[in-house]
């Protein structure tokens, strides 16, 4: 059995730049790693069979978790025999815009890939990944990047500063369908052909800091906003909603001053989930596999 971890993301920017046809938002955002991490050990079995334990144990059945879907749709496309146990150790919140069920899966795809010797390139995961989740393709690049497009195109993004992050989660999931389905007609018209110019956003250490579902999500809930202002209130320069939400996240000048924020939040408000922590560019897996954990 072979452990790896599944780090949470946060997206700097998100712009919805339209929507297709088939209704799928086009979008561009700037995505990097953040340390707050689930955890997969992952096993061969000879029977074929997949099977998925998670801890703490979850309501869904195993056949709609994302992590089982993946492995499940990976043995079928390439047609072998062997299946897999796998074991999720849950920790990023879900319906929090943290990416937490895709960078499972990404995962998962990652390791199965090698240990059932299939050598599939990340381009032929990454299609297979966007049939799963818009956001498994960045995950499977492995490293910050901008994405656009539905999910699907990626270009380095490594020139973004590594910061010092608080990240709260308020104890209020958002569906992220829910979340796309509030943006009106006039939204993506207001959107529409304004390019890179700074709408509603942020500017500060070079980085562009916008996030246009955080004006949806917080129709939805109020929460969204109390948070951004009680991590501004603690000394955050930039508070932002990551992803589709609810998790936002402080921007700090200093580690110390992240690490007293992120513990007065969590005294003041014992049922939200906080974070601290600094980006970072490169996704662990490839150091994890070589290492032989």
């Amino acid at each position: 059995m072979r452990c790896f971890s599944a780090p949470a993301k946060v997206n700097f920017f998100l712009k919805i730049t339209g929507r297709r046809e088939d209704g799928y938002h086009l979008l561009e955002s700037g995505m990097t790693f953040f340390p707050w991490f689930d955890r997969l050990e992952v096993a061969c079995t000879a029977g074929g069979e997949i099977t998925l334990e998670c801890q703490p144990e979850v309501t869904e059945h195993q056949e709609e978790n994302l992590v089982y879907r993946a492995a499940l749709k990976l043995q079928r496309q390439a047609g072998i025999r062997q299946g897999a146990h796998l074991r999720l150790f849950k920790d990023i919140p879900q319906g929090a815009g943290l990416g937490g069920g895709s960078s499972d899966a990404a995962v998962v795809l990652l390791a199965l890939n090698r240990m059932w010797g299939l050598d599939w390139p990340l381009r032929k995961l990454g299609d297979l990944g966007l049939e799963l989740g818009a956001d498994i393709p960045f995950f499977l690049g492995g490293r910050s990047a901008r994405v656009s497009g539905i999910g699907e195109r990626l270009l380095d993004y490594s020139d973004c500063p590594e910061l010092e992050l608080v990240v709260v989660y308020p104890d209020v999931a958002l569906a992220t369908a829910a979340v796309y389905r509030g943006i009106t007609e006039p939204m993506l018209a207001e959107w529409a052909g304004r390019g890179v110019a700074l709408v509603d956003g942020h500017d500060w250490g070079g980085v562009v800091f916008q996030n246009d579902l955080q004006r949806v999500a917080c129709r939805l809930t109020a929460t969204i906003a109390d948070v951004g202002v009680r991590l501004r209130n603690h000394g955050a320069v930039v508070a932002l909603m990551s992803g589709s939400g609810s998790a936002v996240f402080g921007v700090f000048e200093q580690e110390s001053k992240a690490r007293q924020a992120c513990e007065a939040i969590i005294r003041e408000h014992p049922m939200w989930r906080a974070r601290q922590g600094r980006t970072f560019h490169v996704h662990p897996f490839d150091g994890e596999w070589q290492s032989g954990i």
